[in-house]
């Protein structure tokens, strides 16, 4: 067992505050919208029926993304990670398209672990939700778009709220991992205190089996001296005899 066995999978509850936006670009009630969709995609880790047209365009038009032919592409190069985790976790149906390829999921693959792949997948893997990661943190790209830098922004920074998230409930797992391995050692130890404790009680009785045997064969022993010591003492006929 590890710490991502105490991973609970849940929906984050990020809030979609308030955004000055501007209209350069599109209107500001456009940018508002995108900026939502985006964060209901986060706090549903990366779910396919949250993944809105309106975000998609956004992305490939104005981020640096490529758009991978339809939405149904842009996602399969990104999203899978996200689409294991919400077919697991959620009973979401997996997205299946000539672009995507037919996601499978083995019956071996746990809800915990899928749901840490997600965060381990993002800050370290050169594919999939790393690289999206990657280009919304590190492409040049992004937010270079001055008519949709303000978007931009605020969607970096959701970005980071949710990872920030995550690595709280990472913290929280190693720290119930962390205490249930306490729990487990003394428990362990108890156990071996038990067996040791019942082992010295069977060695007592055996001690005092042996002790009681030990005395039956010393007062045994003692009436066989006393016996002869009685024969050896008395007077015969031939003492008196010789006496004589």
């Amino acid at each position: 067992m590890t710490s991502r066995d105490f991973l609970k999978p849940k929906k984050f509850k990020i809030k979609a505050t308030a955004q000055n936006f501007n209209s350069d670009g599109m209107t500001d009630l456009e940018k508002a919208k995108i900026y939502k969709s985006f964060v209901s995609f986060l706090n549903n880790h990366f779910s396919r029926t949250t993944f809105k047209k309106n975000l998609y365009n956004h992305l490939h038009c104005h981020c640096g993304f490529i758009a991978h032919y339809s939405i149904d592409g842009f996602y399969g190069e990104y999203f899978l990670t996200g689409a294991k985790l919400n077919k697991l976790a959620f009973n979401k149906p997996l997205p299946q398209s000539e672009y995507i390829g037919y996601v499978k999921v083995s019956k071996d693959e746990s809800v915990n672990e899928s749901f840490y792949a997600v965060y381990e997948e993002l800050n370290g893997s050169p594919d999939g939700l790393g690289s999206f990661y990657n280009t919304i943190v590190n492409n040049r790209n992004w937010g270079g778009y001055s008519d949709y830098k303000d978007l931009d922004d605020a969607l970096k920074n959701v970005f980071f709220e949710y990872m920030e998230i995550f690595r709280e409930e990472i913290k929280k797992a190693i720290k119930a991992y962390h205490s249930f391995e306490k729990k487990e050692n003394i428990t362990n130890l108890k156990l071996e205190k038990e067996v040791a404790i019942n082992n010295a009680n069977k060695l007592f009785e055996k001690a005092s089996q042996i002790e009681n045997i030990m005395q039956e064969q010393k007062v045994i022993h003692e009436k066989l001296e006393l016996n002869d010591d009685f024969i050896g003492g008395q007077t015969s006929l031939f003492d008196f005899v010789e006496a004589a």
